[in-house]
């Protein structure tokens, strides 16, 4: 006899993820050459320069994936995509970049230190440290991230208000609606180990609103595997276009990863892919199967009113959607 297969209840749903905007690495603030990915670290970070000129005209500096960004996002209502690594001791840094050269001026790996040697380093030679992700839950499961949902399809239309207390899209009056959170994991030759730590901190905040997403199609397939009830997403671009990645794992393999094939296992509830990339034969054939959207980075309304009209969810850069 066949043996039934039953649909997985999710711990969150699609639906409490959407009509937000995502602001990248939390809403900040700083030189656009502080964003620049430095591949090969030599000599003095390209910020320095253009950090000194901000502090000259008295601008200020709110690093990325710091916890004066993600404030910044809940005041204005934002949810947040933020990246995820796991340290030598078991700490979870939020922190973008493998390397800390780029960020931090330090030439090195954020994997290889431990939690006191990452509370000495400061962002973008700000007062900021890097956070844990337990200081992002507890803001993001706190009462000033009590929600109020906007109709993305409806400009400036509010479809859904939701308060600390109040009753929840899942219908349970003991879990308000928070904020929600787009978790990157950056998994290193460790996606295992990352995956169980993360779920093991996640777990302790039951009112998160919260997906997770990753490059890494092994975090994938773990969270598919050990952790069905958590909205999972692939992370994607063309890497076709990208020499890295085809010198990294050759042209076959480089192909097959933007063609979706470690989908067939992971089975992902939303890609994440670049805006430029959304429409693309392949993309559009993976939405079709019912596997939703996510898009990044945006950097315009034009943009951003795409994705809404797509029913995407949009991680947005460097603009303050209306």
């Amino acid at each position: 006899m066949a043996r039934r297969r039953h649909k997985v209840q999710k711990n969150n749903t699609w639906d409490n993820l959407t009509g937000f905007r995502y602001a990248h690495r939390g809403l900040f603030h700083q030189p656009l050459s502080a964003s620049v990915k430095v591949l090969i670290p030599a000599g003095k970070p390209l910020w320095k320069s253009d950090i000194a000129r901000w502090k000259k005209e008295q601008k200020r500096i709110v690093p990325e994936n710091s916890m004066a960004a993600f404030r910044m996002a809940v005041k204005h209502g934002f949810g947040v995509e933020l990246d995820v690594h796991l340290t030598k001791d078991g700490t979870l840094p939020v922190f973008h970049d493998t390397n800390l050269f780029r960020v931090c001026g330090v030439n090195e790996v954020i994997e290889d230190l431990t939690r006191e040697e990452i509370g000495d380093l400061r962002l973008l030679d700000t007062n900021a440290g890097i956070p844990l992700l337990s200081d992002v839950l507890d803001l993001y499961t706190s009462e000033k991230a009590a929600t109020e949902r906007i109709d993305t399809r409806k400009t400036g239309k509010s479809a859904a208000k939701k308060t600390a207390g109040s009753q929840s899209s899942s219908g349970d009056e003991q879990n308000p609606l928070h904020l929600p959170l787009i978790i990157e994991l950056k998994a290193e030759k460790n996606a295992k180990q990352l995956c169980a730590a993360v779920m093991e901190v996640v777990d302790r905040y039951p009112t998160l609103n919260y997906c997770i997403e990753s490059f890494d199609p092994r975090v994938v397939y773990w969270l598919r595997k050990n952790r069905p009830d958590v909205i999972r997403g692939q992370l994607t671009e063309n890497f076709c276009r990208s020499r890295e990645a085809v010198r990294q794992w050759g042209h076959i393999l480089t192909f097959g990863m933007w063609c979706g094939a470690p989908d067939i296992l992971s089975r992902p509830d939303f890609i994440s892919s670049k805006f430029r990339d959304r429409k693309n034969l392949i993309m559009r054939l993976r939405h079709r199967l019912g596997v939703k959207q996510v898009n990044w980075t945006i950097e315009n309304h034009r943009q951003m009113k795409d994705v809404d009209r797509e029913g995407g969810l949009s991680i947005f850069e460097r603009f303050m959607p209306k």
